[in-house]
């Protein structure tokens, strides 16, 4: 059984097989390793974490990750969006997790190889101030990122970094030098029991729309606060993001920025 982890903040991993965009996403080849190994690995180079897990719904990617010495956690295949994984995951665990109702879970996209450690750490450091119920990433755009792709979600916060919308579509109108468009780098950090309160809610209508779970929270009146950083990443949800992705892994591992 997984150890107790020393710290209130962990990690859990959603992965699922079937993806309709990437068939079998998570196994998909990486320098080497399935793509949800590649996340497991940056994952664990956050210090702020006592744990990481992945939850899934395939006992081939729960192989491929006891194959790279990690934890993986059975979950059941109907879940609408990796939230609602991650909360059943968190229950399953609840006895090797910090029982505290305040203690932090960070749900890793399992399509984020390139994650910066670093963000994972300061999503945690928000968590320090007690309004704060739940958190995520966002990053300028890079130079070669296209804020009309609908794959790139955009997020708008207000001037205390609580986020507004996020959205598929390019937002806000009319951005530009003084105000930039964001990415959002789909990591979230929450309470315990916040995870718990959203888990328990349907899917609203603006996630159904945008097939953006974050959404559900803003319907409901729960606060995201919004960590902008050097976080951008590639997250990967089409065989052209894949190729991208195995392009730059490629270069960085020659360059040795890339821990193999």
């Amino acid at each position: 059984m997984p150890t107790r982890p020393t710290s209130g903040a962990v990690a859990i991993i959603p992965a699922r097989l079937h993806s309709t965009r990437l068939p079998e996403k998570p196994l998909q080849d990486l320098g080497g390793s399935p793509l949800v190994v590649r996340v497991l690995e940056r994952t664990r180079r956050a210090a702020s974490l006592g744990g990481v897990w992945v939850a899934t719904d395939s006992e081939r990617v729960g192989d491929a990750v006891r194959a790279a010495g990690g934890t993986p956690v059975m979950t059941r295949a109907d879940h609408p969006s990796g939230l609602d994984r991650v909360a059943e995951a968190a229950s399953l665990l609840r006895k090797d997790l910090d029982p505290d109702p305040d203690s932090v879970v960070l749900n890793v996209q399992g399509d984020e190889p390139f994650l910066n450690p670093a963000g994972l750490d300061h999503l945690v450091r928000l968590f320090d101030r007690p309004e704060v119920r739940m958190a995520t990433l966002a990053a300028p755009f890079a130079p070669d990122d296209d804020p009309r792709d609908s794959n790139r979600v955009k997020v708008v916060t207000d001037r205390m970094g609580r986020a507004l919308y996020f959205s598929r579509a390019p937002i806000p109108h009319g951005a530009g030098p003084d105000l930039p468009p964001l990415l959002h780098v789909g990591i979230y950090a929450y309470r315990f029991a916040t995870l718990r309160e959203l888990a328990a809610l349907p899917p609203c209508p603006l996630e159904i729309g945008e097939r953006l779970e974050q959404l559900r929270a803003l319907w409901n009146g729960i606060e995201i606060h919004v960590a902008v950083g050097d976080y951008h990443s590639i997250g990967i949800d089409t065989p052209e993001d894949l190729a991208r992705a195995r392009t730059r892994w490629e270069g960085s591992a020659m360059k040795g920025g890339v821990s193999r």
